[in-house]
């Protein structure tokens, strides 16, 4: 018994075998040739003649944002407890001026009221155990 072959089957098994390996060689050499042309291009040489302009044009900047992770900047700059510090930081500032404010209009109520008296004003009362120097007039 004897089988029909197709003729062109010899013909296609053999260049499958050689195409094999002739792609393998192309692969290798296509590698090769990249790498050669890689460690040869001035890469300053090609920016100098890069349209920056024209570049940023083709840029989607609403895509572009869209893509950044805010919470991961601000995690790994520590955004959050640099802005808290700097709260507390503004509030006691605030809270000094206050006070200062305050002593300041009590001395001036204290003077206007030794006015009024017609008395002299010492100046504030002595802190306990301040030096002499500091103590108002007492």
């Amino acid at each position: 018994m004897t089988t029909p072959t197709d003729p062109g089957a010899r013909a296609r098994m053999a260049g499958r075998r050689l195409a094999e390996p002739l792609e393998a060689l192309a692969q290798h050499v296509a590698r090769q040739v990249v790498e050669l042309v890689v460690e040869a291009l001035d890469v300053n040489a090609v920016l100098d003649q890069v349209d920056v302009n024209r570049l940023l044009d083709r840029v989607d900047v609403d895509r572009l944002v869209a893509r950044v992770d805010v919470d991961s900047i601000l995690e790994r700059t520590e955004f959050r407890s640099l802005l808290s510090r700097s709260s507390s930081t503004i509030a006691s500032e605030g809270v000094d001026l206050v006070r200062s404010q305050a002593v300041g209009l009590d001395e001036f109520i204290a003077r206007l009221v030794s006015r009024l008296r017609r008395r002299g004003y010492a100046g504030p009362p002595a802190l306990p155990g301040s030096p002499p120097s500091l103590q108002g007039g007492q």
